[in-house]
């Protein structure tokens, strides 16, 4: 097997975030909090939000053990996956040894300009306080014409804003990395306007399943959740009160200096 690329040390809150995931994976041995639906969802709006084909190098930021792979994998004859945590890499590795993987932070991309035809956020810019440099080094990657996807957790949606908001009084901060709080569509939108991103699409989007979560007593109501998440989806009010946030861009042909 090809080693994976570890990053230059780490500091401030990436390595915060690194501790997190790396003692997560190594007490559970893997990190999925999606069931199969959730991803296939995620997937088929990947591939309306990015109508550009097939994608011969698309870089996955916060791949973690691998699992979002399989939103990107109909589309991307290249890939490469990196993430904070080495720990949930080397699950990634052993379980599909045959794309790259590298350690890497999405604030310092170790890429030289113009190497990606798309890059992917898995999830990753709400566990960046200040996500917009992540943004700009992402546009600096991609070859002009370039496609930039991300998808977050949706500040607008009841149980984020009451259980996972961090000002929230009902907040619960097992199962949450440290610098992890859902996001505000428009913020979203405003970084990716701001990091000089053209043709921005946005929605919100239901029907995401969770397979667990933290607490762990919440799981046993969790089946109740995700059927009162479908309906949500199913009568319209996912499009802007949704679970989670996913957004896209293109990088200018010819595109303005951050």
């Amino acid at each position: 097997m090809t080693p994976i690329n570890r990053a230059p040390p780490l500091g401030g809150v990436s390595e915060v975030e690194r501790r997190y995931f790396d003692l997560l994976v190594k007490k559970r041995g893997e990190f999925d909090p999606l069931a199969p639906r959730g991803w296939r969802t995620i997937a088929r709006r990947f591939a309306e939000m990015v109508p550009s084909g097939k994608l011969s190098r698309l870089l996955d930021i916060g791949c973690g053990t691998g699992q979002s792979l399989q939103i990107y994998e109909d589309r991307a004859t290249g890939y490469v996956g990196i993430d904070l945590s080495f720990e949930a890499l080397s699950v990634a590795r052993r379980k599909l040894s045959a794309a790259d993987w590298g350690q890497a932070d999405a604030c310092r991309l170790p890429f030289k300009d113009c190497s990606f035809d798309a890059v992917a956020f898995s999830s990753v810019l709400h566990h960046i306080p200040d996500f917009l440099p992540a943004l700009s080094e992402a546009r600096r990657v991609l070859t002009p014409g370039g496609r930039v996807f991300a998808f977050d957790p949706n500040l607008l949606h009841p149980a984020m804003a009451l259980l996972r908001w961090p000002k929230s009084p009902f907040y619960l901060s097992e199962g949450v990395s440290p610098n992890e709080a859902p996001l505000l569509p428009a913020a979203l939108r405003r970084a990716f306007d701001a990091a000089g991103f053209v043709e921005i699409r946005q929605r919100c989007q239901s029907d995401i399943p969770y397979r667990e979560v933290g607490p762990r007593l919440i799981n046993a109501c969790l089946s109740l959740y995700n059927f009162g998440d479908w309906i949500f989806e199913r009568i319209g009010l996912g499009r802007w009160f949704g679970t989670f946030i996913l957004t896209a861009g293109r990088k200018a042909v010819e595109a303005r200096r951050a």
